[in-house]
């Protein structure tokens, strides 16, 4: 991590490193875009489609999530990801969407040391205002020092951007990120426990073929501490949701994007809602949880998602960003709108992600994510 390391010498590394990272990271995220003709914004896509599976692990039913180790690295796996977002508000009720991901993709099975490493982290770190969507990302690879997770103590880091706490468990932590324009600094603590989404972790994502990843929530997270905003200090606190994945092949070649939702209630409870689209129309998925904790998954046949309104966004393209979700069997109808709607981020991969407020049959607040568009 930065702080336990020379500026000079990251700097360096940075430069050293530029040039090989960018062709690694092309090979990884971009292979089958530049072999192909598909649309370079299907990246996102074409990078969880995974190719080349051979000798890395599969994912399949009855493996047993432990915490805290399944919040470190997977590198069996071609891919994985920490995810952190968060909707927080200033002493005067402004609102605020933070972001913070970093992903793990391994260009092959063989780890490979120092400057042979062959994992490559990619870093986002998002900051959302009414008026304003301030963002970065970065690229480093395995085995230098620049990027990488720690378990004693635990840490998630890509140069300064961190997760980490004094200790193996990842909670409480502090959530750091950003540039010269925006930086947020906060501190985490859970306040209920994990979610394991689908069977007990195993998360299938196809309605006929075996298409899976393990993963896991976190769905209630308190937050407090300072946004740095064009220079200005902001003291904020709020609500996060924290999602941990990991997968070698986690679409199938028939799947175009997906649209994800996770939000919380002002009761207490919390949303996570999934489809992913395909040809042959979507497979959704999910899990709703109540204010004590107790998690019910939700199968495809319960959800209703429908798109109210598009947004043209800065690419020329329309995304949903106006929707109705809705569980029959819970007598929940609700419609979420975005904080900002022209929340397109046109990063490596582009995609549109950030924070909702939830109105209709509970109140709330989260995040959505649509990509494929």
């Amino acid at each position: 991590m930065m702080t336990s390391r020379e500026p000079e010498n990251a700097l360096i590394l940075r430069i050293i490193g530029w040039s090989a990272v960018i062709v690694l990271c092309v090979i990884a995220f971009f292979g089958s875009v530049l072999f192909k003709s598909t649309p370079p914004e299907r990246g996102a896509v074409e990078m969880l489609l995974a190719d080349n599976e051979k000798g890395f692990a599969n994912v399949e039913r009855g493996y047993e999530i432990r915490f805290p180790d399944d919040y470190g690295l997977h590198e069996n796996y071609r891919q994985e990801w920490w995810y952190v977002t968060a909707n927080l508000k200033d002493s005067e009720g402004n609102e605020y969407g933070v972001q913070w991901t970093v992903f793990r993709s391994a260009v092959s099975p063989k780890k490979g040391e120092a400057w042979n490493n062959q994992h490559i982290y990619m870093a986002h770190a998002v900051l959302t205002t009414k008026d304003v969507t301030y963002k970065s990302e970065r690229f480093a690879r395995g085995g230098i020092g620049q990027a990488g997770v720690s378990s004693s103590p635990f840490s998630v880091w890509i140069d300064d951007w961190q997760w980490s706490s004094s200790s193996e468990s990842p909670f409480p932590a502090t959530l750091m990120g950003g540039e010269q324009d925006f930086y947020f600094n906060l501190d985490m603590q859970l306040t209920q426990p994990e979610v394991l989404q689908g069977e007990k972790g195993f998360s299938q994502k196809h309605a006929t073929q075996n298409v899976a990843s393990y993963y896991f929530s976190v769905p209630a997270v308190e937050l407090s501490g300072t946004l740095n905003i064009d220079g200005k200090s902001v003291a904020v606190e709020g609500k996060g949701w924290i999602d941990r994945e990991w997968s070698t092949k986690a679409l199938s070649d028939d799947q175009k994007g997906w649209d994800w939702f996770a939000l919380q209630f002002d009761d207490g409870g919390s949303l996570m809602m999934v489809q992913v689209r395909s040809e042959n129309g979507p497979y959704r998925f999910g899990s709703i949880t109540s204010a004590a904790g107790e998690t019910q998954r939700l199968e495809s046949d319960e959800i209703e998602m429908t798109p109210v309104s598009f947004t043209k966004v800065s690419s020329g393209r329309y995304v949903p960003t106006h929707w109705q979700l809705k569980l029959k069997n819970y007598d929940l109808s609700i419609e979420t709108t975005p904080l900002n709607e022209q929340n397109w981020l046109p990063f490596a991969f582009p995609y549109w992600e950030g924070p909702v407020d939830v109105s209709g049959s509970k109140q709330g607040a989260g995040f959505m994510e649509a990509t494929g568009y």
